[in-house]
């Protein structure tokens, strides 16, 4: 009785999630995702927020931070990148959000190099870069959904190819 019980539970919440008719992406709508990035130096972290101004074309902004040391050298990058997103709001599955875009963004860099106590130097750099963004949500429920997200920058002293996800949070 007890396992009829929570499977009736299941089958109720899976079906009120799908009935509940989930709209993906929409004019005016307005998300914020933490995002976590996937890199072999450390694990980078940020915060992506978009706005959409039709029911197709969101524009946003992607900040993320990346910090990582060891005995000889501290290092750091912030990179700030506006983006403008396709949503392809005509696939037919329920809670899929899929994009894909372009990215302009600012990457500023900076090290210290030491040996043991003593400061052997430091510099820094910065630049702009182009790329692409792909990617994708679910949307488990109506306010929040999972994310993966790939970035590539194509043009720029930063160029690389590299990946993000996070949990995607409907304000509006």
């Amino acid at each position: 009785m007890k396992k009829m019980l929570v499977a009736l539970v299941l089958v109720s919440l899976m079906a009120g999630i799908s009935i509940a008719g989930t709209k993906e992406f929409y004019k005016g709508s307005f998300t914020l995702t933490p995002v976590v990035g996937l890199n072999k130096y450390t694990i980078p972290f940020g915060l992506n927020a978009e706005y959409a101004f039709t029911n197709n074309i969101g524009f946003g902004g992607t900040a993320m931070v990346w910090l990582w040391s060891d005995e000889w050298i501290k290092q750091s990058i912030i990179n700030l990148t506006a983006e403008a997103l396709y949503h392809f709001t005509g696939i037919k599955a329920s809670g899929l959000d899929v994009f894909a875009g372009m990215a302009l963004g600012y990457s500023a860099y900076s090290y210290t190099l030491k040996m043991g106590d003593s400061f052997l130097g430091d510099s820094s750099g910065s630049g702009l870069d182009l790329g692409i963004v792909l990617g994708g949500r679910y949307f488990f429920s109506p306010k929040l959904a999972a994310c993966l997200r790939l970035v590539s920058s194509f043009i720029g002293d930063w160029a690389g190819f590299g990946g993000q996800l996070g949990l995607t949070i409907r304000l509006k």
